[in-house]
């Protein structure tokens, strides 16, 4: 029997309903599951393992530095885990977004903004409108959107709600009120396809914001997108999210997710079977 640890987290131990129909459909696939929050068990706990999966690792933002430390580590001692730790580490950065130009696909305009000269991102895209998010972020905590005019204001309002972290500063797509597509991949392809809208009034599609999500068809042209990034990664993934808006006939990705992203596996359940079989692959592989 395969033994499958399922990484978690302090602030979020418990698994969410998508993460709870992926453990079942381990289970039912004749695994063994352990849920264990990365930043408060025993090392020992994930190397006595077949296969660790970071599937809820969410706080990790609030110690980028300790959590790149635990997954190297215990690939150090020989753990096998999924997403690579190396991918999941250089993804949980969101200022890697603008290396998605090498894979020949379209990302809002993207500026790190250097605590030296703060205002520089906001005159370099000289965009009416700026979205403020911290590099390691999740939830949508300290995500902001602010005026050309009123940046430095914005800027310090984000950094009150995510204190201590780099920011990035994004052009704003209006596009985003038409919604945003959410490609879930299992195994390397395209497994299901999420339409999100943002609710009135909000431009934020986190879940805390109240988003209306369903299950739709994507357009063929987010996914030729996502297949031209899943080639570029070059690594046969286990999991991963992409998202984007469509502008025209064109997917503009404003997000890639690597390493614990919500999967909507409760709403497919087709999907939590695809991605046990596939867990279980790794592990007979």
């Amino acid at each position: 029997m395969a033994k499958i640890v399922i990484a978690s987290c302090a602030q979020y131990p418990a698994l969410s309903e998508s993460n709870k129909a992926y453990a079942n459909a381990l289970c039912e696939q004749g695994a063994d599951v352990e849920v264990l929050p990365w930043n408060r068990s025993p090392q020992e706990g994930f190397c006595n393992s077949d296969l660790v999966v970071l599937r809820q690792t969410w706080d990790y933002q609030n110690d980028p530095g300790g959590f790149a430390a635990w997954a190297s580590r215990l690939q150090t001692l020989g753990a096998r885990i999924e997403n690579a730790p190396e991918l999941a580490i250089w993804n949980n950065d969101k200022r890697t977004i603008r290396e998605l130009s090498n894979a020949g696909v379209e990302i809002p305009e993207t500026w790190p903004i250097e605590d030296e000269t703060p205002c520089e991102a906001a005159t370099a895209m000289d965009a009416e409108k700026l979205v403020l998010k911290p590099a390691f972020g999740g939830s949508g905590v300290g995500v902001i959107l602010c005026g050309r005019d009123t940046f430095e204001e914005g800027l310090l309002e984000a950094k009150k709600k995510a204190p201590g972290r780099p920011f990035i500063a994004q052009r704003f797509l209006p596009e985003i009120a038409d919604g945003e597509w959410k490609l879930t991949c299992i195994d390397g392809e395209i497994a299901v396809g999420y339409h999100a809208v943002p609710a009135p009034g909000e431009f934020r599609i986190n879940s805390r914001f109240n988003p209306t999500t369903d299950v739709k068809t994507p357009p063929l042209e987010a996914e030729a997108a996502v297949e031209k990034i899943l080639s570029w990664i070059g690594v046969p993934l286990l999991y991963c999210r992409i998202d984007g808006v469509m502008r025209g006939d064109s997917f503009i990705c404003t997000e890639l997710e690597l390493t614990d992203p919500e999967l909507h596996l409760h709403l497919v359940p087709d999907a939590a079977e695809k991605l046990a079989a596939a867990t279980l692959k790794r592990v007979a592989g």
